[in-house]
């Protein structure tokens, strides 16, 4: 076996391909997005939900393509695999060659994942400020200083700490 592979993921490909199992379909190719192959099967709610539904919908739920890209390292170390000579020594010419669409692949899920994730936090940044109407001081030590494990679960400490806040009629009322 060889022990320099090219790429070092955290999962395996049976973990990844029961976390994509459980919560993800496969996508039909797409010539305008070909390096995504997952879709979740859950659609994102609107800003027209309410903030609570759109956690317990896993809105802000990490987002998949970092995981999708540790798939497309597993394909490049099984090619980096299939390029070993006899010798021992590797074909560097011909696994570049068949692992540049990978390589590609890779290099654009963990840019899509980048800009999800600035996204994702923002939006929920801005989910607690405007839902308890706290200042970003207060939601960000609240952040750092939570003991809970889930999403959910933070939502409901904040809302006993600092209470929901009762938004005004945006009718006026006649009288």
């Amino acid at each position: 076996m060889i022990q320099n592979l090219p790429y070092s993921p955290t999962h395996s490909v049976e973990w990844i391909e029961k976390f994509f199992s459980k919560d993800y379909y496969k996508k039909p190719y797409n010539k305008f997005m070909w390096w995504r192959s997952y879709t979740p099967k859950n659609k994102p709610l609107t800003n027209r939900h309410s903030f609570k539904d759109r956690i317990l919908n896993g809105d802000f739920n990490i987002a998949p393509y970092l995981i999708e890209s540790e798939l497309a390292e597993h394909t490049m170390n099984r090619k980096y695999i299939e390029c070993t000579l006899a010798d021992g020594s590797v074909d560097h010419g011909k696994y570049t060659d068949i692992s540049s669409i990978d390589k590609s692949r890779r290099k654009r899920l963990i840019e899509d994942y980048d800009k999800e994730e600035l996204r994702r936090l923002a939006d929920l940044r801005n989910g607690f400020i405007t839902e308890f109407r706290i200042t970003k001081d207060e939601y960000d030590i609240e952040v750092i200083e939570t003991k809970s494990d889930e999403l959910i679960d933070f939502y409901f400490e904040i809302e006993d700490k600092y209470g929901k806040w009762a938004r005004p009629l945006k009718t006026v009322p006649k009288f």
